[in-house]
């Protein structure tokens, strides 16, 4: 039943793009005729006192203007067609494009006229479409063409129409002579325009089909990708949410027994339950990361904004990492001058202070320096956190803000950590409709700049 209907999409999704593709060039005819009444103008305005066939160009002009007038008010008030009607409609103009061009021939020159070359161009102009089994209309068009052009000259020849061209004057066997030769060149000419349009129709429809083949081969992939990835992130979900409550219970027994609730404990033992109870807390926070980037990818992550002092925000997160940078005699310092009031939820940007100021911290040698900046830049609010660390590569900057990314180095500090710190930072960051980057060189240190808008865009 999926499958059927999934069919039932692809045909009208077909004869959708069909419809749009015809209409197009319906709107397109109708703005070329409006030119070209415009341009025929200004020759008949010059010409009328002069020319004999002053009254037959008008009239032809004016029929070419009503025509195309009728063709606008369709275009403009009926918004829905079927794809009978659409093609219906588009081969009555043609028509009388056809009709438009004979009465043009037949008053500039007859059999010397020009402008009969303007039946290839039409034939031109209607051949090429998304679809080649509607380019088969060329051929219709060439078969109406010849008609209407051999049409002229029988009508002619029986003196049913008077002749304008001026200084024509053939004998009727002569006449007939070359209305045949003519009839023999239309159709040949008309006929293998025709045929070449269609050929070349066809050929850019297989490459079209093609390269739509491989654009519904692509979508499936990538609706399946979106499923895969979606029940991984349900899947992080649940056993993230699933590990919390037994690693709380682990954590909770470990510290009674560290504690001597349930009996004495000593020596080494008191190490190795101290050090369980570390990595219970760095597993705790693993888990709440992968939380975190999970509601951050699902846009549920909960801002709850007021308006606060990012300044204030980052002394707050200073004075909690003091201590571990005194213990590396880290300089830990914070530059700014006034109030930096934004519209933002201040524990997730304090949050995102933490995290980068840690990272400086983590990175940077024995005696180095991190220092924060922090400035109100009138309709936003910039803050860099910068350090005299190792640097980070060129070639690495594009890559730090991806998650589980860590560099390899030397150094313990740089492969210690989940690796999602950063990406959650950046995740935080944007939806506060902010954005983050970084700068950084090798042996001169690093520098993470993230901008907050002081409030909603639009004023909202």
């Amino acid at each position: 039943m999926a499958a059927n209907n999934k069919v039932l999409d692809n045909q009208e999704s077909e004869s959708q793009l069909l419809i749009d593709d015809i209409k197009e060039k319906y709107f397109w005819g109708i703005q070329l005729r409006y030119l070209i009444v415009a341009v025929s103008l200004l020759p008949f305005i010059l010409s009328f006192y002069n020319s004999i066939f002053a009254g037959v160009n008008i009239r032809l002009i004016s029929f070419v203007a009503a025509y195309n007038f009728l063709a606008h008010l369709l275009y403009l008030f009926k918004k829905k067609y079927k794809l009978w009607q659409m093609i219906f409609i588009k081969s009555v103009f043609q028509l009388l494009d056809i009709l438009a061009i004979t009465l043009l021939i037949y008053t500039t020159g007859f059999m010397d006229s020009p402008y009969w070359f303007l039946y290839l161009v039409l034939i031109i102009v209607s051949g090429f479409g998304m679809f080649f089994y509607y380019s088969i209309s060329v051929f219709l068009i060439a078969f109406f063409s010849v008609l209407f052009y051999l049409g002229m000259f029988w009508l002619a020849y029986n003196q049913i129409l008077p002749i304008y061209a001026p200084n024509f004057n053939i004998p009727p066997a002569e006449f007939l002579n070359l209305i045949s030769n003519k009839a023999i060149f239309a159709a040949a000419s008309f006929f293998l325009f025709a045929a070449t349009i269609y050929y070349f129709s066809k050929l850019l429809s297989e490459q079209r089909q093609a390269l739509s083949q491989k654009n519904r081969q692509l979508l499936g992939a990538l609706e399946e990708m979106k499923d895969v990835d979606h029940m991984k992130d349900e899947f992080v979900s649940i056993a993230s949410h699933e590990l919390r409550t037994p690693l709380s219970i682990v954590r909770e027994n470990i510290s009674l027994i560290e504690d001597g609730i349930v009996g004495p404990v000593e020596g080494k033992q008191l190490e190795l339950l101290s050090t369980s109870i570390e990595n219970v807390d760095r597993l705790s926070k693993i888990i709440d990361n992968l939380l975190d980037i999970s509601k951050i990818d699902s846009h549920s992550l909960n801002l709850n904004r007021k308006r606060a002092d990012v300044s204030r925000i980052a002394r707050r997160a200073i004075e909690i990492l003091k201590k571990k940078a005194g213990e590396k005699n880290i300089y830990l310092g914070i530059r700014w001058r006034d109030k930096a009031m934004a519209l933002i939820d201040a524990d997730q940007i304090y949050r995102v202070f933490l995290n980068l100021i840690d990272n400086a911290i983590k990175y940077t040698p024995n005696n180095g320096k991190v220092w924060v900046i922090v400035e109100d830049s009138g309709f936003e609010v910039k803050s860099y956190v910068c350090d005299n660390g190792p640097g980070i590569a060129a070639g690495d900057l594009p890559k730090v803000f991806e998650r589980f990314m860590r560099f390899s180095s030397t150094d313990k500090a740089f492969i210690s950590g989940t690796g999602l710190g950063l990406s959650i930072c950046k995740g935080i960051i944007e939806m506060h409709r902010g954005q983050i980057t970084v700068e950084s060189e090798i042996g001169v240190g690093t520098k993470f700049i993230f901008v907050l808008p002081k409030g909603e865009k639009n004023g909202q």
